[in-house]
């Protein structure tokens, strides 16, 4: 560890003495040796400095005859073909990356990000050759490190290359369709059947995170330990305590810390067998109680952060004038033919039945005026006037994980600098509750906010929507359901990295998810899975889940009041729950205050009067309702009478002493085999049944003896160790799930395509892609950001427009180009914004690398435009700069 962190220092001196060099628009390190005169005259500059580097290694390491010296000299003669090999396919594909862009302004696809992950793979070897070439002349020179080093490197640009073939084929695909999916009957299994089998573990290993910035590079190290560390614990056997977890988790960390090969042969392990439940069991370590408190205590400060739970009623919504009926309307649209001024909202249904309230948070770093649970105000102590806009917010975390808790951090920023509310919504999640039910409650959540911007503290004057990767999704979601309905449209969309076609049509970007070190391969496919296509005993357990509710509320009354403790009863909550309010406050050094949790069931809610505890200027206060629900778990009852423990002290004890080891008697009958059993005296016996009281003598006389009592002892304190230390096997589904994946060599050769097993319908409510003409140009005006240059495309402020952001190492950047494209064709005026060197999920790191830190201003910038919200005279870098969050992220 100690020298590897000494070689980390060392690339960073050495990138401080580079000079400028066009890889990426970067720079490499010194000027480049004195080439000799057999490099390749075709070589880009970069490339070219590389592979003169690699000739003088292998020049000066073929004179040391010592393994490492000769592993060194082979994997950079190797290298040195990888290096021509990556120069020739990225000259062709950056002869036709340019007709995928989404216009000359904004170059960016799929082809142009694997472009740009070769030349950061050159970068990286570059920097390591040069630190090679300092160093391979000192005292203390450790060629076994470096040579690692250089086989990972040389790995990672063979792997690359194979990624690269692959996008070639996807290029004979759609030559003259100029669609980034591939069109026709060719689909993911034949894309990599036709190419060779790709080495994942060269993405997880050492060179894990190499494609991003120094901060982001080491976030993304640090979740990689964390999630190997993590599947150690999660597939412990049942018996295991408390303290065994632990100790195997601290161990397995710096297991995985020093040894970068086992890590990612342990992530690649997980990403190809490990379960949706341990997806989401891992994604929601964002949700632990510490998690929580984080944001409150480095966070900005904000005034309200409320948790509030909508009742599971209809809803009546004045109809857009404009609305013009459609021909073929959904099942699930209720047209209202009797009444063409309103339209009827139903609650959610889908899976999980009627009757399950909709939780949303509020965020606002000022207290409005009408702000459900504010009370009245007395004398010159008078909240913030209603602002004239709100952010409608979902989630991201792939249909399955996370909540509006989980990004709280970015929130609180955004809600300061925007200066309006925030209500942000907590979907159910897959794949307990699939396609469509996220949907129906984001959708009913947003109309509810529609009746009571009032409550909201905003006028409502200016409604927006955002969302980042599944959240951005359902966004779009909202407003084509908005379209067909007749409801008002938001008059903005704020998508980040938003997958636009819920399925695995094979583009360039698609393939990047291969190396993605937060989106894996295998984690996205069942992410997918799980919300598009549940499996059917997910869809049974629902349909039984809904009949027992509907039999629960046809029950007489008399019966209901016997019902309400049970846990399912909760769901259907009674409309004329109360609002609750718990006067013991949390007065800590928190801007939040934590409250009971509190339940409108209506659509008019009284004020409730509430103390002052601050001095500023206000005189009630904030609240947030973080507890969990409580679970009623029944009462075992066993037949079994309770034991004495005097004579339970007893038992153990004297078996203790004198029992024989059991597990080890069955480990010797297995190592003798099965033996036939013979007939003595009516009485079925096996040969070595004579031999068991003798031995069991000899072991009772062993243990009686000290050195038998210390052998004993010791062979304690090794199972213990075992048991604590020992990796754990991960099974998958199908053949898999009998192998011991603990060999993880075997699982090289496993294909992707095994993954694709699955059909997704083509509903626009679940892909935005497939929607009609018809809506896609009826959604607001879309303006997709293109670098800074904002100001120069939003001369005329009276239009709605959506705002799409993504990012050229996203494996969503060709879903957010198609469909920007598709916007286009329809006549709409779209831009786009790709930022370079930021992950999927970036959002959630602000706190951790600048890079994160200075996306989300981008963001911040985008929805003051779609707000039309005046930015204040202070500056985004001094608001961000006093956030605890930023100086964090500086730090």
């Amino acid at each position: 560890m100690i020298e590897a962190a000494r070689f980390n220092d060392n690339l960073k001196l050495a990138h401080e003495e580079e000079i400028r060099n066009p890889v990426n628009g970067k720079v490499t390190t010194e000027p480049a040796p004195q080439q000799p005169s057999n490099v390749p005259a075709d070589l880009q500059t970069a490339y070219r400095n590389l592979f003169a580097a690699c000739q003088d290694q292998a020049a000066f390491f073929a004179k040391d005859h010592t393994e490492y010296g000769q592993r060194l000299h082979a994997a950079h003669i190797a290298w040195q073909d990888f290096i021509v090999l990556a120069n020739q396919l990225v000259l062709q594909i950056e002869a036709f990356a340019q007709e995928y862009d989404f216009d000359e302004h904004t170059p960016g696809n799929g082809y142009r990000s694997f472009v740009y992950v070769t030349n950061a793979c050159v970068s990286h070897g570059i920097s390591i050759c040069r630190q090679l070439s300092s160093t391979r002349s000192a005292l203390f020179f450790r060629k076994k490190f470096y040579m690692k080093e250089v086989e990972a490197c040389s790995q990672l640009l063979s792997s690359i290359c194979t990624c690269l073939q692959y996008l070639l084929i996807l290029r004979q695909w759609s030559a003259h369709t100029g669609d980034l999916f591939a069109c026709g009957n060719h689909t993911a299994e034949q894309l990599f059947e036709l190419g060779d089998t790709i080495n994942q573990y060269c993405f997880y290993g050492r060179c894990l995170g190499f494609q991003y910035g120094d901060s982001i590079r080491g976030v993304l190290q640090f979740l990689g330990i964390s999630m190997a560390s993590y599947s150690e614990s999660y597939y412990s056997q049942e018996g295991d305590g408390t303290i065994v977890k632990t100790t195997r988790s601290l161990w397995t960390s710096g297991k995985y810390l020093m040894n970068p090969e086992l890590r990612a042969r342990r992530i690649v392990n997980i990403s190809q067998n490990a379960k949706i439940d341990f997806c989401k069991s891992f994604w929601f370590l964002a949700e632990s109680e510490l998690m929580h408190k984080l944001p409150s205590i480095v966070g900005s400060s904000i005034k309200i952060n409320r948790l509030i739970e909508l009742p599971a009623e209809p809803l009546k919504l004045p109809r857009r004038k404009d609305f013009k009926s459609p021909e073929h309307p959904s099942s699930d649209v209720n047209q209202n033919q009797g009444d063409t001024d309103f339209v009827d909202i139903p609650v959610p249904t889908a899976h999980l039945g009627p009757g399950v309230p909709v939780s949303v948070r509020l965020l606002s770093a000022k207290r409005r005026s009408g702000m459900l649970g504010e009370g009245r105000y007395r004398g010159w102590n008078k909240p913030s006037p209603a602002s004239r806009s709100i952010l409608f917010h979902c989630h991201g975390g792939g249909f399955v994980a996370q909540s509006s808790k989980s990004h709280e951090l970015y929130l609180r920023d955004w809600a300061v600098a925007l200066d309006c509310p925030i209500l942000s919504v907590d979907y159910s999640l897959a794949p307990e509750a699939p396609f469509p039910r996220a949907l129906q409650e984001v959708y009913y959540a947003y109309c509810w906010m529609l009746n009571n911007t009032e409550l909201l503290g905003t006028t409502g004057e200016r409604i927006v929507c955002a969302g980042d990767s599944a959240g951005a999704n359902l966004s779009i979601g909202v407003a084509l359901k908005c379209i067909e309905q007749g409801v008002r449209v938001p008059d903005g969309l704020f998508l980040a990295y938003c997958p636009t076609l819920v399925s695995f049509v094979p583009s360039p970007a698609r393939l990047l998810c291969l190396m993605d070190p937060l989106l894996p391969f295998g984690f996205m496919m069942r992410c997918l899975r799980a919300y598009a296509c549940p499996a059917q005993e997910t869809l049974q357990q629902n349909a039984r889940h809904v009949e027992d509710a509907a039999e629960i509320r046809n029950a007489q009354k008399s019966n209901v009041g016997s019902l309400n403790s049970s846990r399912r009863t909760s769901l259907a909550r009674s409309p004329l729950t109360p609002l609750e309010v718990n006067p013991d406050l949390d007065d800590e050094s928190s801007d939040t205050f934590a409250s009971a949790s509190a339940s409108y069931h209506s659509h008019t809610v009284e004020r409730t009067e509430l103390p002052n505890s601050e001095g500023d200027g206000s005189s009630c206060i904030s609240f947030e309702d973080d507890s969990q629900p409580i679970v009623h778990y029944p009462v075992e009852i066993s037949a079994d009478t309770p034991k004495d423990p005097a004579s339970a002290a007893y038992i153990d004890s004297f078996l203790d002493k004198y029992l024989i080891d059991t597990a080890t008697m069955e480990v010797t009958e297995e190592a003798d085999g099965q033996a036939q059993p013979v007939q003595v005296n009516g009485h079925a016996k096996i040969t070595a049944d004579e031999d068991i009281l003798v031995e069991t003598g000899r072991d009772l006389i062993a243990i009686d003896t000290l050195q038998g009592r210390l052998q004993e002892a010791v062979n304690n304190i090794t199972k213990t160790l075992t048991r604590c230390t020992q990796s754990n096997e991960i099974h998958g589904g199908g053949a898999m799930g009998q192998q011991d994946v603990r060999n993880m060599d075997a699982l090289i050769a496993r294909s992707p395509s095994e993954e694709f097993a699955f059909d997704v319908p083509k509903d626009p409510f679940l892909s935005p892609y497939w929607a009609s003409d018809e809506w896609l140009s009826q959604l607001p005006e879309t303006k997709i950001l293109v670098s800074l240059s904002v100001k120069h495309y939003f001369k005329n402020n009276s239009y709605p427009f959506n705002l799409f952001k993504t990012l050229n190492m996203d494996p969503c950047l060709d879903d957010c180009v198609m469909f920007a494209k598709k916007l286009k064709r329809l006549g709409r005026q779209v831009n786009l914004e790709i930022l370079e060197g930021l992950p999927h999920g970036f959002l959630n790191f602000t706190m951790l690398s600048n890079e994160a830190m200075e996306g989300s201003k981008h963001c911040i910038k985008s929805l003051q435009t779609l707000l039309q919200v005046t930015p204040s005279t202070k500056t985004l870098d001094d608001e961000d700069s006093s956030s605890p969050s930023a100086s964090l992220a500086a730090s």
